[in-house]
């Protein structure tokens, strides 16, 4: 730790040979906290123990379209704290199922119930991000898409996440432990915003949950990935010693840059083989092809840290374990979502599952969950066959 502390108060830091803990100056260096302390809070409205904050527009935070981006916290004096990023799509250049806007309150979901006696992370406080960027929490790109000289994309993930993520400090400074949670979209955000939570929490433990997010790219076409971190200017999250990170078809070489970083963090992954919605709508590959990559982007990281990354792999089809009603998502606006036609039929068969009913053999995602939550014997990895 003296020499992270050095490194951050010299004017440039030097890449070290051995990794400190939590040596994460070089992402630092780079600008991920470039947006601490500089948004402003347009509203702030308090029903049913949850607190909803609308930033102003003019500071940076805004939803995909340019509508308002909105965070909500619910304190239950817990010394543990519990920060949810949603899913709800991405959106590039050539291709947008999004959602655009951002509700207020918390909704009623599994790990976000506070009367779910299964919910391991009931009685933590909350901070509740919905996800209306399009660029999974990480973007700072406007772009005009068909060159009307309009904007088309407004995706300020970075200080969207920044500025929850600022209100998160004043009322929850020192957790005992965090968990960074995320679905979907959420679940790849995670990975990024791994970089600004240890920033500003630089002491407790970390234990990230990927809900069927686990950074998997299309295996074997670096080149989609590449599109994406161009066209979202997600460059400065990648460290100049994170190797083959720019060059990976998937974005779990950086997770691995921080594993290797922070023995305080631990990631507990789930997926389905043959997730139906990341292959057919997003990625566009063939099940069995998606189930490859997914093997092959998360297995180095079990072998590589076995104690501190484990998974929870299931064969079929569902697209997250932790939504189980999409409404969840979107809240009662439909107009809320960009969808291409072509992703109906897709849509239209989509599993979404609960942690009490998603299981490989006797063992639910909520007991897998709870014993990940006190890194317990019962926390095991499990793959189906």
């Amino acid at each position: 730790m003296r020499a992270l502390f050095l490194c951050l108060l010299a004017t440039a830091c030097t890449t070290a040979t051995t990794p400190d803990a939590q040596d994460f100056h070089e992402a630092w260096d780079q600008g991920v906290g470039a947006y601490v302390g500089l948004a402003q809070t347009a509203t702030q409205t308090t029903a049913d123990g949850v607190t909803t904050y609308e930033f102003d527009t003019k500071s940076g935070p805004m939803c995909l379209r340019g509508d308002p981006f909105r965070m909500a916290v619910r304190d239950q004096k817990s010394d543990d704290l519990l920060i949810f990023l949603q899913g709800g799509g991405a959106c590039w250049s050539t291709f947008c199922l999004a959602i655009q806007k951002a509700p207020a309150g918390i909704p009623h979901l599994d790990v976000l119930a506070p009367d779910k006696a299964t919910n391991p992370f009931r009685a933590w406080n909350q901070v509740y991000l919905p996800y209306c960027d399009g660029s999974m929490f990480a973007g700072e790109a406007d772009a005009d898409d068909n060159g009307d000289g309009k904007l088309d994309r407004q995706q300020h993930g970075l200080r969207n996440l920044t500025a929850a993520l600022d209100v998160a400090l004043k009322q929850f400074p020192h957790p005992k432990r965090i968990a960074l949670v995320g679905s979907s979209g959420g679940g790849f955000g995670t990975i990024p915003a791994v970089l600004l939570v240890r920033k500003l929490w630089p002491d407790p433990e970390i234990l990230v949950v990927q809900d069927s997010g686990t950074g998997t790219g299309k295996e074997g076409d670096p080149a989609f990935l590449a599109k994406l971190i161009s066209e979202f200017k997600v460059q400065r999250f990648f460290a100049p010693s994170c190797s083959g990170c720019m060059e990976s078809a998937h974005l779990t070489p950086l997770l691995d840059w921080e594993l290797a970083r922070d023995p305080k963090l631990r990631v507990a992954a789930f997926s389905s083989y043959n997730d139906s919605i990341m292959s057919s709508v997003f990625l566009k590959v063939a099940p069995e092809n998606f189930k490859k990559g997914l093997l092959e982007a998360t297995t180095p990281l079990h072998t590589a840290y076995p104690d501190r990354y484990k998974r929870f792999l299931m064969s079929g089809t569902m697209h997250t374990t932790m939504l189980g009603d999409a409404s969840g998502l979107v809240g009662n606006d439909l107009t809320a979502v960009t969808l291409p036609p072509d992703a109906l039929e897709a849509l239209g068969t989509i599993i979404l599952g609960h942690i009490d009913e998603t299981k490989i053999g006797d063992v639910t995602m909520a007991a897998w969950l709870a014993a990940a939550v006190e890194n317990g014997a019962g926390w095991q990895e499990l793959l189906d066959k």
